[in-house]
Protein backbone atom coordinates (compact mmCIF):
# COMPACT_ATOMS: atom_id res chain seq x y z
CA UNK A 1 0.00 0.00 0.00
CA UNK A 2 1.17 3.52 -0.75
CA UNK A 3 2.64 5.00 2.48
CA UNK A 4 0.85 8.30 1.90
CA UNK A 5 -2.47 6.53 1.35
CA UNK A 6 -1.94 4.52 4.53
CA UNK A 7 -1.20 7.64 6.54
CA UNK A 8 -4.23 9.47 5.16
CA UNK A 9 -6.51 6.52 5.96
CA UNK A 10 -5.23 6.11 9.51
CA UNK A 11 -5.40 9.86 10.07
CA UNK A 12 -9.13 9.74 9.40
CA UNK A 13 -9.97 6.88 11.74
CA UNK A 14 -7.43 7.16 14.59
CA UNK A 15 -7.06 9.55 17.52
CA UNK A 16 -3.34 9.95 16.94
CA UNK A 17 -1.25 9.29 13.80
CA UNK A 18 2.35 10.29 13.07
CA UNK A 19 5.19 9.34 10.79
CA UNK A 20 8.67 9.28 12.34
CA UNK A 21 12.15 8.85 10.91
CA UNK A 22 14.94 6.55 12.16
CA UNK A 23 15.80 9.07 14.92
CA UNK A 24 12.22 9.24 16.20
CA UNK A 25 11.55 12.73 14.86
CA UNK A 26 7.97 13.36 13.76
CA UNK A 27 7.82 14.22 10.07
CA UNK A 28 4.07 13.95 9.60
CA UNK A 29 1.19 14.34 12.08
CA UNK A 30 -2.57 14.07 11.63
CA UNK A 31 -4.74 16.99 12.60
CA UNK A 32 -6.49 15.09 15.45
CA UNK A 33 -3.10 14.26 17.03
CA UNK A 34 -2.50 17.78 18.34
CA UNK A 35 -6.01 17.95 19.81
CA UNK A 36 -5.72 14.45 21.30
CA UNK A 37 -2.53 15.38 23.16
CA UNK A 38 -4.01 18.80 24.03
CA UNK A 39 -0.99 20.72 22.71
CA UNK A 40 -0.96 24.43 21.67
CA UNK A 41 1.51 23.83 18.81
CA UNK A 42 1.99 21.23 16.09
CA UNK A 43 4.04 18.07 16.66
CA UNK A 44 6.21 18.36 13.54
CA UNK A 45 9.95 18.10 14.11
CA UNK A 46 9.39 17.08 17.72
CA UNK A 47 10.83 13.82 19.08
CA UNK A 48 8.23 11.10 19.63
CA UNK A 49 10.01 10.36 22.90
CA UNK A 50 8.60 13.59 24.36
CA UNK A 51 5.06 12.21 24.08
CA UNK A 52 5.58 8.67 25.43
CA UNK A 53 5.56 7.70 29.11
CA UNK A 54 9.25 7.19 30.03
CA UNK A 55 8.55 3.70 31.50
CA UNK A 56 7.10 2.64 28.09
CA UNK A 57 10.03 3.83 25.91
CA UNK A 58 12.00 0.59 26.15
CA UNK A 59 8.97 -1.32 24.87
CA UNK A 60 8.47 1.25 22.09
CA UNK A 61 12.07 0.81 20.88
CA UNK A 62 11.71 -2.96 20.97
CA UNK A 63 8.47 -2.86 18.94
CA UNK A 64 10.08 -0.54 16.37
CA UNK A 65 12.95 -2.98 15.91
CA UNK A 66 10.51 -5.88 15.40
CA UNK A 67 8.60 -3.86 12.80
CA UNK A 68 11.84 -3.13 11.00
CA UNK A 69 13.09 -6.72 11.02
CA UNK A 70 9.79 -8.44 10.17
CA UNK A 71 8.22 -5.87 7.91
CA UNK A 72 4.90 -6.69 9.55
CA UNK A 73 2.46 -4.54 11.49
CA UNK A 74 3.13 -4.52 15.26
CA UNK A 75 0.46 -3.91 17.92
CA UNK A 76 1.10 -2.81 21.48
CA UNK A 77 -0.37 -0.80 24.37
CA UNK A 78 1.39 2.18 25.86
CA UNK A 79 0.78 5.57 27.45
CA UNK A 80 0.99 8.81 25.50
CA UNK A 81 1.46 12.06 27.39
CA UNK A 82 -1.23 14.71 27.13
CA UNK A 83 0.17 18.21 27.64
CA UNK A 84 3.48 16.32 27.86
CA UNK A 85 2.72 15.19 31.45
CA UNK A 86 -0.63 13.41 31.75
CA UNK A 87 -0.49 9.71 30.74
CA UNK A 88 -3.38 8.28 28.69
CA UNK A 89 -3.61 4.63 27.63
CA UNK A 90 -3.75 3.94 23.88
CA UNK A 91 -3.86 0.94 21.53
CA UNK A 92 -0.97 1.42 19.09
CA UNK A 93 -0.18 0.08 15.62
CA UNK A 94 3.26 0.49 14.04
CA UNK A 95 4.11 -0.08 10.36
CA UNK A 96 7.65 -0.01 8.96
CA UNK A 97 7.95 2.23 5.88
CA UNK A 98 10.70 2.56 3.29
CA UNK A 99 13.80 4.60 4.16
CA UNK A 100 13.73 3.46 7.81
CA UNK A 101 10.60 5.41 8.61
CA UNK A 102 7.63 4.30 10.69
CA UNK A 103 3.92 5.03 10.71
CA UNK A 104 2.30 5.01 14.16
CA UNK A 105 -1.46 5.11 14.78
CA UNK A 106 -3.07 5.13 18.24
CA UNK A 107 -6.63 4.78 19.55
CA UNK A 108 -7.82 5.99 22.95
CA UNK A 109 -7.96 2.96 25.31
CA UNK A 110 -8.85 4.84 28.51
CA UNK A 111 -12.29 3.25 28.88
CA UNK A 112 -10.90 -0.17 28.09
CA UNK A 113 -8.14 0.20 30.69
CA UNK A 114 -10.62 1.50 33.24
CA UNK A 115 -12.78 -1.58 32.63
CA UNK A 116 -9.73 -3.79 32.84
CA UNK A 117 -8.69 -2.17 36.11
CA UNK A 118 -12.21 -2.65 37.44
CA UNK A 119 -12.17 -6.31 36.47
CA UNK A 120 -8.79 -6.78 38.11
CA UNK A 121 -10.11 -5.08 41.24
CA UNK A 122 -13.23 -7.25 41.35
CA UNK A 123 -11.16 -10.39 40.87
CA UNK A 124 -8.99 -9.55 43.87
CA UNK A 125 -11.47 -7.78 46.19
CA UNK A 126 -14.78 -8.63 47.83
CA UNK A 127 -17.49 -6.69 46.02
CA UNK A 128 -19.63 -6.23 49.14
CA UNK A 129 -17.05 -4.93 51.64
CA UNK A 130 -14.25 -3.73 49.37
CA UNK A 131 -11.83 -5.86 51.39
CA UNK A 132 -9.19 -8.03 49.71
CA UNK A 133 -10.46 -11.47 48.67
CA UNK A 134 -8.73 -14.86 48.96
CA UNK A 135 -6.51 -14.37 45.88
CA UNK A 136 -5.15 -11.04 47.10
CA UNK A 137 -4.92 -12.38 50.66
CA UNK A 138 -2.60 -15.18 49.51
CA UNK A 139 -0.46 -12.61 47.70
CA UNK A 140 -0.36 -10.35 50.78
CA UNK A 141 0.61 -13.30 53.02
CA UNK A 142 3.49 -14.14 50.67
CA UNK A 143 4.63 -10.50 50.58
CA UNK A 144 4.48 -10.21 54.38
CA UNK A 145 6.44 -13.45 54.74
CA UNK A 146 9.18 -11.98 52.53
CA UNK A 147 9.21 -8.83 54.68
CA UNK A 148 9.34 -10.88 57.87
CA UNK A 149 12.23 -12.93 56.46
CA UNK A 150 14.15 -9.83 55.45
CA UNK A 151 13.57 -8.06 58.78
CA UNK A 152 13.85 -11.26 60.87
CA UNK A 153 10.38 -10.50 62.19
CA UNK A 154 7.26 -12.51 63.14
CA UNK A 155 3.92 -12.61 61.36
CA UNK A 156 0.50 -13.64 62.70
CA UNK A 157 -2.38 -14.82 60.54
CA UNK A 158 -5.92 -14.98 61.93
CA UNK A 159 -8.80 -16.87 60.32
CA UNK A 160 -12.19 -15.85 61.75
CA UNK A 161 -15.53 -17.61 61.27
CA UNK A 162 -18.78 -15.91 62.30
CA UNK A 163 -21.12 -17.94 64.55
CA UNK A 164 -24.80 -17.39 63.82
CA UNK A 165 -24.52 -15.40 60.59
CA UNK A 166 -26.14 -17.97 58.32
CA UNK A 167 -29.23 -18.20 60.52
CA UNK A 168 -29.66 -14.41 60.39
CA UNK A 169 -29.11 -14.41 56.62
CA UNK A 170 -31.72 -17.14 56.09
CA UNK A 171 -34.32 -15.69 58.45
CA UNK A 172 -34.04 -11.97 57.73
CA UNK A 173 -32.88 -12.08 54.13
CA UNK A 174 -29.73 -11.31 52.18
CA UNK A 175 -30.13 -7.54 52.43
CA UNK A 176 -29.88 -7.63 56.22
CA UNK A 177 -27.15 -10.27 55.98
CA UNK A 178 -25.12 -8.07 53.61
CA UNK A 179 -25.43 -5.04 55.88
CA UNK A 180 -24.31 -7.17 58.83
CA UNK A 181 -21.24 -8.35 56.89
CA UNK A 182 -20.32 -4.75 56.06
CA UNK A 183 -20.66 -3.79 59.73
CA UNK A 184 -18.48 -6.75 60.73
CA UNK A 185 -15.84 -5.73 58.18
CA UNK A 186 -15.77 -2.19 59.58
CA UNK A 187 -15.35 -3.43 63.17
CA UNK A 188 -12.56 -5.79 62.21
CA UNK A 189 -10.68 -2.98 60.49
CA UNK A 190 -11.02 -0.90 63.66
CA UNK A 191 -9.51 -3.74 65.70
CA UNK A 192 -6.20 -3.77 63.83
CA UNK A 193 -3.60 -1.29 62.60
CA UNK A 194 -3.85 0.53 59.27
CA UNK A 195 -0.81 -1.42 58.08
CA UNK A 196 -2.52 -4.78 58.75
CA UNK A 197 -4.62 -6.58 56.14
CA UNK A 198 -8.25 -7.56 56.72
CA UNK A 199 -9.73 -9.83 54.02
CA UNK A 200 -13.06 -11.54 53.40
CA UNK A 201 -12.47 -15.05 52.10
CA UNK A 202 -16.02 -16.53 52.08
CA UNK A 203 -19.60 -15.73 53.13
CA UNK A 204 -18.94 -15.81 56.88
CA UNK A 205 -15.15 -16.06 57.05
CA UNK A 206 -12.54 -13.30 57.34
CA UNK A 207 -8.78 -13.29 57.70
CA UNK A 208 -6.23 -10.84 59.09
CA UNK A 209 -2.47 -10.49 58.51
CA UNK A 210 -0.43 -8.75 61.20
CA UNK A 211 3.29 -8.17 60.88
CA UNK A 212 5.30 -7.90 64.14
CA UNK A 213 2.46 -9.49 66.14
CA UNK A 214 3.73 -12.52 68.05
CA UNK A 215 2.70 -14.65 71.00
CA UNK A 216 3.28 -11.82 73.46
CA UNK A 217 0.42 -9.72 72.07
CA UNK A 218 -1.77 -12.06 70.00
CA UNK A 219 -3.99 -12.87 73.00
CA UNK A 220 -4.80 -9.18 73.48
CA UNK A 221 -5.63 -8.83 69.78
CA UNK A 222 -7.79 -11.97 69.71
CA UNK A 223 -9.76 -10.94 72.79
CA UNK A 224 -10.27 -7.46 71.34
CA UNK A 225 -11.71 -8.97 68.16
CA UNK A 226 -13.99 -11.38 70.05
CA UNK A 227 -15.27 -8.53 72.25
CA UNK A 228 -15.99 -6.41 69.16
CA UNK A 229 -18.01 -9.23 67.59
CA UNK A 230 -20.02 -9.77 70.78
CA UNK A 231 -21.35 -6.22 70.84
CA UNK A 232 -24.81 -5.99 69.32
CA UNK A 233 -25.23 -4.86 65.70
CA UNK A 234 -28.03 -2.46 64.84
CA UNK A 235 -29.09 -3.20 61.26
CA UNK A 236 -32.21 -1.32 60.22
CA UNK A 237 -34.92 -2.19 62.72
CA UNK A 238 -33.06 -5.28 63.95
CA UNK A 239 -30.70 -5.66 66.89
CA UNK A 240 -28.52 -8.64 66.01
CA UNK A 241 -26.09 -10.72 68.03
CA UNK A 242 -23.33 -12.94 66.70
CA UNK A 243 -19.99 -14.25 67.92
CA UNK A 244 -16.84 -15.52 66.27
CA UNK A 245 -14.36 -18.40 66.38
CA UNK A 246 -10.71 -17.50 65.76
CA UNK A 247 -7.71 -19.56 64.68
CA UNK A 248 -4.16 -18.19 64.71
CA UNK A 249 -0.97 -19.33 63.01
CA UNK A 250 2.43 -17.61 63.14
CA UNK A 251 5.39 -17.31 60.81
CA UNK A 252 7.87 -18.96 60.95
CA UNK A 253 6.72 -21.22 63.80
CA UNK A 254 3.70 -22.73 62.03
CA UNK A 255 4.71 -22.51 58.37
CA UNK A 256 7.02 -20.75 55.95
CA UNK A 257 4.69 -20.35 52.98
CA UNK A 258 1.25 -18.77 52.51
CA UNK A 259 -0.60 -22.03 51.87
CA UNK A 260 0.64 -23.85 54.97
CA UNK A 261 0.23 -20.79 57.19
CA UNK A 262 -3.40 -20.34 56.11
CA UNK A 263 -4.21 -24.04 56.40
CA UNK A 264 -2.88 -24.16 59.96
CA UNK A 265 -4.77 -21.01 60.99
CA UNK A 266 -7.94 -22.53 59.53
CA UNK A 267 -7.35 -25.77 61.42
CA UNK A 268 -6.92 -23.80 64.65
CA UNK A 269 -10.20 -21.99 63.90
CA UNK A 270 -12.07 -25.30 63.52
CA UNK A 271 -10.61 -26.49 66.82
CA UNK A 272 -11.78 -23.27 68.47
CA UNK A 273 -15.25 -23.70 66.97
CA UNK A 274 -15.40 -27.27 68.30
CA UNK A 275 -14.84 -25.94 71.83
CA UNK A 276 -17.83 -23.61 71.60
CA UNK A 277 -18.71 -20.18 70.30
CA UNK A 278 -16.71 -17.04 71.03
CA UNK A 279 -13.39 -18.84 71.42
CA UNK A 280 -9.89 -18.51 69.94
CA UNK A 281 -7.02 -20.94 69.58
CA UNK A 282 -3.39 -20.82 68.40
CA UNK A 283 -2.37 -23.63 66.05
CA UNK A 284 -0.47 -26.55 67.52
CA UNK A 285 0.79 -29.65 65.73
CA UNK A 286 0.51 -31.52 69.01
CA UNK A 287 -2.68 -33.51 69.51
CA UNK A 288 -4.02 -32.72 72.99
CA UNK A 289 -5.50 -35.35 75.30
CA UNK A 290 -9.07 -34.52 74.31
CA UNK A 291 -8.37 -34.81 70.60
CA UNK A 292 -6.38 -38.01 71.12
CA UNK A 293 -9.26 -39.46 73.12
CA UNK A 294 -11.79 -38.42 70.47
CA UNK A 295 -9.66 -39.96 67.72
CA UNK A 296 -9.43 -43.22 69.64
CA UNK A 297 -13.16 -43.20 70.36
CA UNK A 298 -13.99 -42.47 66.72
CA UNK A 299 -11.88 -45.43 65.63
CA UNK A 300 -13.66 -47.62 68.19
CA UNK A 301 -17.02 -46.41 66.84
CA UNK A 302 -16.19 -47.64 63.35
CA UNK A 303 -15.32 -51.05 64.80
CA UNK A 304 -18.44 -50.93 66.98
CA UNK A 305 -20.66 -50.43 63.92
CA UNK A 306 -19.02 -53.38 62.16
CA UNK A 307 -19.28 -55.57 65.28
CA UNK A 308 -22.88 -54.68 66.11
CA UNK A 309 -22.07 -53.05 69.47
CA UNK A 310 -24.74 -50.36 69.10
CA UNK A 311 -28.28 -51.00 70.27
CA UNK A 312 -31.54 -49.21 70.92
CA UNK A 313 -33.16 -48.75 74.29
CA UNK A 314 -36.79 -47.69 74.53
CA UNK A 315 -38.30 -45.29 77.06
CA UNK A 316 -42.08 -45.59 77.43
CA UNK A 317 -44.39 -42.61 76.91
CA UNK A 318 -47.67 -42.57 78.84
CA UNK A 319 -50.92 -40.64 78.77
CA UNK A 320 -50.75 -38.29 81.76
CA UNK A 321 -54.45 -38.53 82.56
CA UNK A 322 -55.10 -42.27 82.06
CA UNK A 323 -51.70 -43.87 82.51
CA UNK A 324 -52.10 -45.73 79.22
CA UNK A 325 -48.97 -46.67 77.28
CA UNK A 326 -48.98 -44.64 74.07
CA UNK A 327 -45.52 -45.00 72.61
CA UNK A 328 -41.78 -45.05 73.22
CA UNK A 329 -38.73 -43.02 72.34
CA UNK A 330 -35.88 -44.96 70.71
CA UNK A 331 -32.56 -44.00 72.30
CA UNK A 332 -29.16 -45.07 70.96
CA UNK A 333 -26.78 -46.92 73.30
CA UNK A 334 -23.24 -48.26 72.90
CA UNK A 335 -21.76 -51.15 74.84
CA UNK A 336 -18.08 -51.53 73.96
CA UNK A 337 -16.20 -54.70 75.08
CA UNK A 338 -13.22 -52.77 76.44
CA UNK A 339 -14.77 -49.42 77.33
CA UNK A 340 -18.04 -50.71 78.73
CA UNK A 341 -21.09 -48.47 78.49
CA UNK A 342 -20.19 -45.28 76.58
CA UNK A 343 -22.40 -42.30 77.39
CA UNK A 344 -24.49 -40.93 74.50
CA UNK A 345 -23.38 -37.46 75.66
CA UNK A 346 -19.90 -38.50 74.53
CA UNK A 347 -20.39 -40.52 71.37
CA UNK A 348 -23.37 -38.72 69.78
CA UNK A 349 -21.56 -35.35 69.31
CA UNK A 350 -18.49 -37.19 68.04
CA UNK A 351 -20.62 -39.18 65.59
CA UNK A 352 -22.23 -35.92 64.45
CA UNK A 353 -18.89 -34.23 63.82
CA UNK A 354 -17.34 -37.24 62.06
CA UNK A 355 -20.35 -37.99 59.89
CA UNK A 356 -20.88 -41.44 61.43
CA UNK A 357 -24.29 -40.24 62.63
CA UNK A 358 -25.56 -40.75 59.07
CA UNK A 359 -24.87 -44.49 59.31
CA UNK A 360 -26.03 -44.78 62.93
CA UNK A 361 -29.10 -42.63 62.35
CA UNK A 362 -30.27 -44.66 59.36
CA UNK A 363 -29.76 -47.88 61.32
CA UNK A 364 -31.64 -46.51 64.37
CA UNK A 365 -34.60 -45.35 62.26
CA UNK A 366 -34.88 -48.67 60.45
CA UNK A 367 -34.52 -50.74 63.64
CA UNK A 368 -37.05 -48.63 65.57
CA UNK A 369 -39.63 -48.94 62.78
CA UNK A 370 -39.23 -52.71 62.65
CA UNK A 371 -39.51 -52.96 66.45
CA UNK A 372 -42.61 -50.79 66.62
CA UNK A 373 -44.26 -52.89 63.90
CA UNK A 374 -43.54 -56.08 65.88
CA UNK A 375 -45.08 -54.62 69.02
CA UNK A 376 -48.13 -53.49 67.09
CA UNK A 377 -48.60 -57.01 65.77
CA UNK A 378 -48.38 -58.23 69.38
CA UNK A 379 -51.33 -56.10 70.39
CA UNK A 380 -50.29 -52.44 70.73
CA UNK A 381 -52.42 -51.21 67.84
CA UNK A 382 -52.09 -47.44 68.39
CA UNK A 383 -48.51 -47.59 69.62
CA UNK A 384 -46.12 -45.00 68.08
CA UNK A 385 -42.33 -44.88 68.00
CA UNK A 386 -40.39 -41.62 68.39
CA UNK A 387 -36.97 -41.31 66.75
CA UNK A 388 -34.47 -38.46 67.06
CA UNK A 389 -33.18 -36.79 63.89
CA UNK A 390 -29.65 -35.37 63.94
CA UNK A 391 -28.65 -32.12 62.19
CA UNK A 392 -26.56 -34.00 59.64
CA UNK A 393 -29.37 -36.42 58.88
CA UNK A 394 -31.91 -33.67 58.33
CA UNK A 395 -29.82 -31.92 55.67
CA UNK A 396 -29.04 -35.11 53.74
CA UNK A 397 -30.39 -35.02 50.19
CA UNK A 398 -31.79 -38.53 50.63
CA UNK A 399 -33.39 -37.81 54.02
CA UNK A 400 -36.98 -38.21 52.79
CA UNK A 401 -36.08 -41.34 50.81
CA UNK A 402 -34.53 -42.81 53.96
CA UNK A 403 -37.78 -42.21 55.92
CA UNK A 404 -39.99 -43.70 53.20
CA UNK A 405 -37.69 -46.71 52.80
CA UNK A 406 -37.73 -47.48 56.56
CA UNK A 407 -41.54 -47.28 56.61
CA UNK A 408 -42.03 -49.37 53.47
CA UNK A 409 -39.59 -52.09 54.50
CA UNK A 410 -40.89 -52.36 58.07
CA UNK A 411 -44.56 -52.05 57.19
CA UNK A 412 -45.07 -49.41 59.91
CA UNK A 413 -47.78 -46.90 59.09
CA UNK A 414 -46.49 -43.30 58.76
CA UNK A 415 -48.94 -42.16 61.44
CA UNK A 416 -47.15 -44.37 63.97
CA UNK A 417 -43.76 -42.72 63.40
CA UNK A 418 -42.78 -39.51 65.16
CA UNK A 419 -39.56 -37.68 64.27
CA UNK A 420 -37.99 -35.52 66.99
CA UNK A 421 -36.15 -32.49 65.63
CA UNK A 422 -34.68 -29.58 67.61
CA UNK A 423 -35.60 -25.97 66.98
CA UNK A 424 -32.04 -25.08 65.99
CA UNK A 425 -31.93 -27.69 63.23
CA UNK A 426 -35.14 -26.41 61.65
CA UNK A 427 -34.05 -22.78 61.78
CA UNK A 428 -30.69 -23.34 60.07
CA UNK A 429 -32.58 -23.19 56.77
CA UNK A 430 -36.26 -22.41 57.43
CA UNK A 431 -37.29 -22.49 53.78
CA UNK A 432 -35.87 -25.96 53.18
CA UNK A 433 -37.10 -27.18 56.58
CA UNK A 434 -40.65 -26.09 55.74
CA UNK A 435 -40.55 -27.96 52.43
CA UNK A 436 -39.23 -31.16 54.03
CA UNK A 437 -41.69 -31.07 56.95
CA UNK A 438 -44.60 -30.44 54.58
CA UNK A 439 -43.73 -33.56 52.60
CA UNK A 440 -43.50 -35.61 55.80
CA UNK A 441 -46.82 -34.19 57.02
CA UNK A 442 -48.53 -35.07 53.74
CA UNK A 443 -47.16 -38.61 54.04
CA UNK A 444 -48.66 -38.85 57.55
CA UNK A 445 -45.44 -38.76 59.62
CA UNK A 446 -45.69 -36.77 62.87
CA UNK A 447 -43.14 -34.10 63.81
CA UNK A 448 -42.15 -33.24 67.38
CA UNK A 449 -40.05 -30.25 68.44
CA UNK A 450 -37.51 -31.68 70.87
CA UNK A 451 -36.20 -29.67 73.87
CA UNK A 452 -38.78 -26.98 73.18
CA UNK A 453 -37.95 -23.60 74.67
CA UNK A 454 -34.19 -24.14 74.91
CA UNK A 455 -33.25 -23.21 71.34
CA UNK A 456 -34.43 -20.60 68.90
CA UNK A 457 -36.20 -17.67 70.57
CA UNK A 458 -38.86 -16.91 67.94
CA UNK A 459 -42.21 -18.71 68.04
CA UNK A 460 -43.17 -17.71 64.50
CA UNK A 461 -42.12 -21.11 63.17
CA UNK A 462 -44.90 -22.81 65.20
CA UNK A 463 -47.39 -21.44 62.67
CA UNK A 464 -45.05 -21.89 59.77
CA UNK A 465 -44.25 -25.60 60.13
CA UNK A 466 -46.73 -28.55 60.18
CA UNK A 467 -45.99 -29.81 63.71
CA UNK A 468 -47.76 -32.37 65.90
CA UNK A 469 -46.00 -32.34 69.28
CA UNK A 470 -43.96 -30.09 71.56
CA UNK A 471 -41.60 -31.81 73.99
CA UNK A 472 -40.96 -29.80 77.16
CA UNK A 473 -37.28 -30.01 78.02
CA UNK A 474 -36.23 -31.72 81.24
CA UNK A 475 -34.60 -28.50 82.47
CA UNK A 476 -38.07 -26.92 82.85
CA UNK A 477 -39.54 -29.99 84.56
CA UNK A 478 -36.77 -30.51 87.13
CA UNK A 479 -37.83 -27.69 89.45
CA UNK A 480 -41.34 -27.03 88.17
CA UNK A 481 -42.89 -27.63 91.59
CA UNK A 482 -40.64 -25.14 93.43
CA UNK A 483 -39.81 -22.54 90.77
CA UNK A 484 -42.41 -19.94 89.88
CA UNK A 485 -40.46 -19.20 86.68
CA UNK A 486 -40.51 -22.85 85.56
CA UNK A 487 -44.20 -23.11 86.47
CA UNK A 488 -44.92 -20.08 84.31
CA UNK A 489 -42.83 -21.41 81.40
CA UNK A 490 -44.48 -24.85 81.47
CA UNK A 491 -47.94 -23.26 81.80
CA UNK A 492 -47.26 -20.97 78.86
CA UNK A 493 -46.07 -23.87 76.67
CA UNK A 494 -49.21 -25.87 77.51
CA UNK A 495 -51.48 -22.94 76.72
CA UNK A 496 -49.61 -22.24 73.50
CA UNK A 497 -49.86 -25.88 72.40
CA UNK A 498 -53.57 -26.00 73.20
CA UNK A 499 -54.21 -22.91 71.09
CA UNK A 500 -52.28 -24.42 68.17
CA UNK A 501 -53.87 -27.86 68.59
CA UNK A 502 -50.54 -29.53 69.42
CA UNK A 503 -49.88 -32.35 71.87
CA UNK A 504 -47.28 -31.89 74.63
CA UNK A 505 -44.84 -34.46 76.02
CA UNK A 506 -43.03 -33.59 79.26
CA UNK A 507 -39.55 -35.14 79.48
CA UNK A 508 -37.59 -36.03 82.61
CA UNK A 509 -40.50 -36.66 85.00
CA UNK A 510 -38.86 -38.14 88.10
CA UNK A 511 -41.29 -37.73 91.02
CA UNK A 512 -44.98 -37.72 91.89
CA UNK A 513 -45.05 -33.97 92.55
CA UNK A 514 -43.90 -33.21 89.00
CA UNK A 515 -46.42 -35.67 87.57
CA UNK A 516 -49.22 -34.21 89.66
CA UNK A 517 -48.50 -30.69 88.49
CA UNK A 518 -48.34 -31.73 84.82
CA UNK A 519 -51.56 -33.71 85.11
CA UNK A 520 -53.31 -30.76 86.76
CA UNK A 521 -52.08 -28.35 84.06
CA UNK A 522 -53.36 -30.58 81.29
CA UNK A 523 -50.12 -31.99 79.88
CA UNK A 524 -50.97 -34.80 77.44
CA UNK A 525 -48.02 -37.21 77.70
CA UNK A 526 -45.07 -37.86 80.01
CA UNK A 527 -41.83 -39.80 80.03
CA UNK A 528 -39.09 -40.08 82.63
CA UNK A 529 -37.55 -42.28 85.28
CA UNK A 530 -40.76 -42.17 87.35
CA UNK A 531 -42.82 -43.85 84.64
CA UNK A 532 -40.07 -45.94 83.06
CA UNK A 533 -36.35 -45.89 82.34
CA UNK A 534 -34.98 -46.62 78.87
CA UNK A 535 -34.55 -50.40 78.51
CA UNK A 536 -33.60 -52.94 75.87
CA UNK A 537 -36.38 -54.19 73.59
CA UNK A 538 -36.56 -57.56 75.39
CA UNK A 539 -36.95 -55.90 78.79
CA UNK A 540 -39.49 -53.46 77.34
CA UNK A 541 -41.55 -56.34 75.97
CA UNK A 542 -41.39 -58.25 79.25
CA UNK A 543 -42.36 -55.24 81.35
CA UNK A 544 -44.96 -53.48 79.22
CA UNK A 545 -46.37 -55.90 76.69
CA UNK A 546 -48.12 -57.88 79.39
CA UNK A 547 -50.10 -54.76 80.15
CA UNK A 548 -50.99 -54.28 76.48
CA UNK A 549 -53.45 -51.40 76.52
CA UNK A 550 -54.18 -51.61 80.27
CA UNK A 551 -53.99 -48.51 82.35
CA UNK A 552 -51.00 -48.23 84.62
CA UNK A 553 -51.23 -46.66 88.04
CA UNK A 554 -48.44 -44.19 88.59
Amino acid sequence: MNPHASFDLLSCISDFAVCINAHGVIEQASKPSQAFLQLPVELLQESIELFIQPEDMAMFVEVREKAKQSGEKQTFICRLLRQRVLPVWVDCYMHALPEDKYLIAAFDATHWKDSESRLVYLSTHDALTGLPGKVLLDDRIAMNIQTAQREKNVLSLIVLSLDGYRKINDLLGHCIGDELIKAVAERLQNCVRRSDTVARVSDDEFSMIMLSAGRENIELIARKILAAMQRSFRIGEHTLHISASLGVSMYPEHGEDASLLYRNAEMAMYRAKAQGKNYWKVYSDQVDDTERSDLSLESAMYEGIENGEFMLHYQPIFCTQTGQLKGAEALMRWQNPSRGFVSPMKFIPLAENSGLIKILGAWALRSACYQAKQWQESGLKDFYISVNVSPRQFVQEDFLDMIHKALNESGLLPGNLMLEITEGVLMENPQRSGAVLTQLHVAGVKIAIDDFGTGYSSLAYLKRFPLSVLKIDKSFVDDVVNSAEDMAIVGTILSLAEGLNLLVVAEGVENDAQLGFLRQEGCNLVQGYLTGRPVHSDAFKEKYMAELAKRITF
